[in-house]
């Protein structure tokens, strides 16, 4: 796996904040922060469970560095009582494959999957970054638009980011996200990235100024590629939409760190009629 980034590792332990989850034996459990706004956890909260355990089992096992995931939401998963099963489908060369499965009440309420890859060194192409291209101190801070705060007042995944709005110089709007507390006692860069990702379809929504023909727009899945670890504490989001009268939507969004862009996420929409 990659080096631990040490402003990450700074804000997991030197900080001495209690991370968002904590395993009391076999059981998981949350804070409120985790919590979504359609009943259970949020699914950015989920992403950061499922993946980032096995992200965090990575280096023990061998398993190389964490390029890409998928998260199914299955059921809404309640903040305690969690129970989860790693399962290595694919061990050995350079690519692992490992599973997650998260059960609660007795029921699988979501499954993960992720592709580590070991690094070998390939002459001629590009590693670390070289330059800063953002700046998100100095964007500006989101503000909830007014449609959307009488009917959504229990944003408590939303409450663990500062969030600030910006428009990249191609044209393109963005969201840039840090956390106030990590997710887990160890630095886990990927699952960060893909828990801010699951907000994409929120802020096309929001980026609208207006509700849409639906009564809610939930995430059945996510998906997220990375070709390098995140560096830094921000991650930024552009993302974009595509809905339909069927009832589906995608939403995709490209995503950066500081240096530049990093990778991509993608969900699926469940649009709910009114």
């Amino acid at each position: 796996m990659a080096d631990v980034n040490p402003v990450i590792e700074k804000m997991n332990i030197s900080t001495g904040l209690f991370p968002v989850f904590r395993r009391d034996g076999d059981v998981w459990r949350a804070q409120p922060q985790a919590q979504g706004p359609f009943g259970g956890m949020h699914g950015g909260a989920v992403a950061a469970l499922a993946v980032g355990e096995m992200e965090a089992m990575a280096e023990e096992k061998g398993w190389g560095a964490l390029v890409s995931a998928n998260l199914y939401l299955l059921r809404p998963l309640p903040l305690d009582g969690i129970s989860s099963r790693v399962t290595p489908v694919r061990e050995g060369g350079r690519v692992a494959v490992i599973e997650n499965e998260l059960w609660a009440g007795g029921k699988l309420q979501a499954k993960a999957s992720a592709c580590f890859q070991k690094p070998v060194t390939i002459d001629g192409l590009p590693d670390a970054p070289e330059g800063v291209l953002f700046e998100p101190e100095g964007f500006a801070k989101w503000e909830r638009p007014a449609p959307f705060r009488a009917s959504n007042v229990n944003h408590g995944f939303l409450d663990l980011c500062d969030i600030r709005d910006t428009t990249h110089e191609d044209g393109t709007r963005a969201k840039w996200f840090r956390l106030k507390k990590p997710f887990h006692d160890t630095p886990t860069p990927f699952s960060r990235a893909m828990a801010v990702a699951d907000v994409s379809t929120l802020f096309t929504v929001t980026d609208a100024g207006e509700r849409p023909n639906a009564s809610g727009w939930p995430n059945a899945d996510l998906s997220l590629h990375l070709s390098r670890d995140p560096i830094g504490e921000w991650i930024g989001v552009a993302q974009r939409g595509d809905w339909r009268g069927d009832g589906r939507g995608l939403t995709e969004s490209e995503i950066f760190d500081v240096y530049g862009r990093i990778g991509r996420s993608c969900q699926s929409a469940v649009l709910l009629a009114l």
